[in-house]
């Protein structure tokens, strides 16, 4: 899971690569996330908290947009991919409404302190429509599951990979190609070849950022296993 990842836009937000949305339910929705209280003597504070928004489930993730996103602190939206969550609940209450429930585990670099290695996602729907997303969030994760069975069998990786974001693309930059017919081919120049084969003696741009970036997933990658691994020994 994320906070203050989805792309947005006019429409709502930029979807992923094959990503289609499968319910959508815009209202009287709050969305809370907080530290389970299970770990919550050994964890960092945190939460955050919207009373009103619009609720998504696409094929890949769950993704909640806030109506009024706030500053202090930046909750912006909240996204999460389908088998990230844990052990669902649902609720109701007289006062509150329909309540759904479940833990999350944060993506590496999302914005949950690393220190955290599950989230609890509280969902509360005042005018209805829990259980059609419940029921559609259970059938669609199982089929997930599956999914994800069939490519350990297979001896593919044993956890789905996440769709990368979608490449930003400016209008404007994309410009018809001329036929192959009327490109002029140039004869082979042996120099440039030969310089071509070469490899260049400095590192790619932005080579040590994105080296630092993924040091840096790694070690919360590694806080966050160390502090779930105490909990369950507790």
């Amino acid at each position: 899971m994320s906070i203050n990842w989805v792309m947005l836009n006019q429409g709502g937000f930029v979807k992923l690569s094959n990503e289609r949305i499968l319910w959508k339910l815009d209202g009287r929705i709050s969305c809370e996330l907080s530290v389970p209280p299970e770990l919550k003597a050994r964890c960092v504070p945190f939460h955050r908290k919207s009373d009103k928004g619009a609720l998504f489930l696409t094929n890949k993730r769950i993704i909640y947009l806030p109506a009024k996103p706030t500053q202090e602190p930046k909750f912006e939206s909240f996204s999460a991919p389908i088998l990230k969550f844990q052990d669902s609940t649902t609720s109701s209450s007289m006062w509150w409404g329909w309540i759904w429930k479940s833990d999350c585990i944060p993506v590496s670099g999302g914005g949950i302190p690393p220190e955290i290695p599950r989230v609890e996602v509280k969902l509360t729907f005042s005018d209805g429509g829990m259980n059609e997303f419940n029921e559609t969030y259970i059938g669609l994760r199982e089929r997930l599951f599956q999914y994800q069975e069939m490519r350990r069998e297979m001896g593919a990786s044993t956890e789905v990979p996440d769709e990368p974001l979608p490449a930003y693309e400016a209008q404007g930059d994309r410009q018809e190609q001329p036929a192959s017919s009327q490109l002029a081919v140039p004869g082979p120049n042996r120099s440039d070849s030969s310089s071509s084969r070469r490899a260049p003696n400095e590192p790619p741009p932005n080579y040590d950022e994105a080296q630092a970036q993924q040091l840096s997933n790694r070690l919360e990658d590694h806080i966050r296993n160390e502090v779930d691994r105490g909990a369950a020994d507790d």
